[in-house]
């Protein structure tokens, strides 16, 4: 009776931990988002113009020309931290005298740097410093962000933040298959978003003013 007992819960733990492994690999593959990557000159020089058009636009605080690189339809996703735990919003246009959040000036700084495509650099919370310095992209097909995402999961595990279908859509929209952008000439001066591809046509799709703050 012991025997057939001990080889029954030898065989419901093997059989758990088989359930475990399968989930754990379903949910290694929903994360996962195919981007191609990107290494022929003529979409080089198009996401290149893109990102230089932003920053110069950004920097120099012109909404109009900012404006004219956010999707019509769309429009952006602004990540910023209002407290211990990142938050977003998806707004229409960008408006450099409201400030998403309102605390946050939206403010500018020299840039000397050129843009290369490299590896992003990290923020460092235990040193306030970043890896390295400069204006990078990384356009291989492994650099992907679920930022957006992981965002929404934790706003409704611990907020209990809910989302509408037309709100998940435009996030994916937003985020699945953009390249993410680091202009870093300092500690404290920085500039990180996304770009991303419709039809052709070049936008700026995230404005992620939480990285590179540790503050909670």
């Amino acid at each position: 009776m012991i025997k057939n007992y001990a080889v029954g819960l030898l065989a419901f733990i093997v059989l758990l931990g088989s359930c475990n492994n399968s989930s754990k690999t379903a949910t290694a593959h929903q994360d996962t988002v195919t981007r191609a990557s990107l290494n022929q000159p003529e979409e080089i020089q198009q996401i290149s113009e893109v990102i230089t058009r932003f920053v110069r636009a950004y920097l120099s605080q012109d909404n109009e020309k900012v404006n004219a690189l956010i999707h019509p339809e769309h429009g952006l996703a602004i990540i910023y931290r209002p407290g211990v735990m990142d938050d977003f919003k998806l707004v229409d246009s960008f408006d450099v005298q409201n400030p998403v959040p309102e605390s946050y000036p939206y403010t500018t700084f020299e840039n000397d740097k050129t843009l290369t495509f490299e590896a992003l650099p990290e923020f460092l919370c235990d040193t306030d410093k970043w890896t390295k310095y400069g204006f990078s992209s990384d356009t291989t097909a492994t650099s992907v962000t679920h930022l957006l995402d992981t965002i929404m999961k934790y706003q409704g595990e611990f907020n209990g933040a809910k989302y509408d279908d037309k709100t998940l859509e435009r996030v994916s929209k937003l985020e699945d298959g953009s390249y993410r952008v680091i202009l870093n000439p300092t500690d404290e001066h920085f500039l990180v978003f996304h770009v991303k591809q419709f039809e052709g046509s070049w936008y700026v799709t995230v404005l992620d003013r939480s990285y590179g703050n540790c503050d909670a």
